[in-house]
């Protein structure tokens, strides 16, 4: 089915289920989000709900980085595919998904990518993989921190059932901000692991209702003669 067509269905049955389950759900700081150019879109995991979610929230099309094990699920899988979503090797460096992210990030497309890499099993946001910023940087585009709140409440960590919740869930996307913006302009591994560091930070923030805080260099390292 041609993506043109399958997203505004998507979008009746996305707001089906969320009013089903009776909460609803509201998106916020859409503005926030570039309507052209390539863009990368960094959410928070905590629900299989998570990756259709953000798809149907941002308000242009995307593309969407997901785990392979999805795309193996004879309906949820085709689904998936049909809203452009493409398939990740978890815990190894895929090179061939990396390279197609950054390809349709090129291209001026929006690609969704979660940076913890995994679900969050208590709903707290982990450690951010640098491998985001590596992709943003390879593409020169921005990254538009986002959080989802609520989404595990409808369908749990380890549960593919929607539940009822009675409260809505929340899509809240931040101002774009830039690799050299999250690194300080330092370059390096170690520069890249403080900006994955500083982007948590900012999508705490983002979590709390808050401005992202202003950013603190990293002290410089003493030499010993």
């Amino acid at each position: 089915m041609p993506y043109w067509l399958i997203r505004p269905i998507a979008w009746v049955v996305f707001h089906l289920v969320h009013l089903l389950c009776g909460g609803g759900v509201r998106f916020e700081g859409r503005e926030n989000v570039p309507k052209t150019g390539g863009i990368l879109i960094t959410p928070n995991h905590i629900s299989d709900a998570d990756p259709p979610t953000v798809a149907i929230a941002l308000p242009r099309d995307c593309w969407v980085m997901a785990k392979e094990e999805i795309f193996a699920m004879p309906v949820i899988g085709a689904f998936s595919r049909w809203l452009h979503g493409f398939p990740v090797k978890r815990y190894t460096a895929d090179r061939a998904a990396l390279r197609r992210a950054e390809d349709l990030l090129k291209q001026g497309e929006a690609v969704i990518i979660f940076p913890e890499g995994k679900l969050s099993p208590d709903g707290k946001i982990q450690p951010l993989l640098p491998g985001v910023l590596l992709i943003a940087k390879g593409a020169n585009v921005p990254i538009v921190p986002t959080v989802l709140i609520g989404t595990d409440r409808m369908i749990p960590y380890g549960s593919l059932i929607p539940r009822p919740t009675w409260r809505k869930c929340i899509v809240r996307f931040g101002p774009p901000v830039t690799v050299a913006e999250l690194t300080g302009g330092g370059k390096g591994s170690a520069a890249t692991h403080r900006g994955a560091e500083r982007l948590r930070e900012l999508m705490l923030a983002l979590q709390r209702g808050e401005a992202y805080p202003e950013y603190v260099p990293e002290p410089p390292s003493e030499t010993v003669v």
